[in-house]
């Protein structure tokens, strides 16, 4: 596994060092994961990224566990967020839009963003595993015009999440 210390900051690259993970959701479609564990300050993360060929934004999961724990244990319990998550699905498309799907709620989580051919904003949404702009986050709210809601913001490691 690649890591070391660098003044207060470990450095960790799992799609360098990650062991490959190829699993299916329930409309059995095939994602491929790098898969690590490495040691934190606070215990034993553990962190999956789907590969994809175009190296677009996709799935990342994490888990955080107690020092004394067994990584095959930790990447178990890892496994089973996946399998959670790729077999969720928020968003449908219509007329070649993002829309919020049945549940009428979003999961995902927030990234840096350079690349600014679609939108102006250094951040993006990640939800499904697709990547989507502020504008286009914007517009699957239009529909929704006076009803309430709640945005919570969670820890990347909390199983929610």
């Amino acid at each position: 596994m690649y890591e070391h210390i660098d003044g207060d900051t470990i450095v960790h690259s799992t799609l360098e060092s990650g062991k490959d993970l190829i699993v299916k959701d329930q409309w059995k479609r095939e994602y491929h994961f790098k898969i690590a564990s490495f040691p934190v300050p606070t215990g034993l993360a553990s962190e999956a990224i789907e590969v994809k060929e175009d190296s677009s934004f996709g799935y990342t999961f994490n888990i955080l566990s107690d020092f004394d724990t067994d990584t095959e244990v930790a990447e178990e319990r890892l496994i089973k967020k996946i399998k959670r998550g790729i077999n969720r699905r928020h968003l449908k498309k219509e007329n070649g839009e993002w829309k919020i799907g049945q549940r009428d709620m979003l999961r995902g989580r927030i990234e840096w963003n350079d690349d600014f051919s679609d939108t102006e904003y250094d951040r993006v949404f990640v939800i499904d595993g697709k990547r989507i702009t502020i504008e286009e986050f914007g517009r699957m709210f239009e529909p929704w015009e006076g009803w309430h809601f709640q945005f919570k913001i969670l820890d990347h490691c909390d199983d929610d999440a």
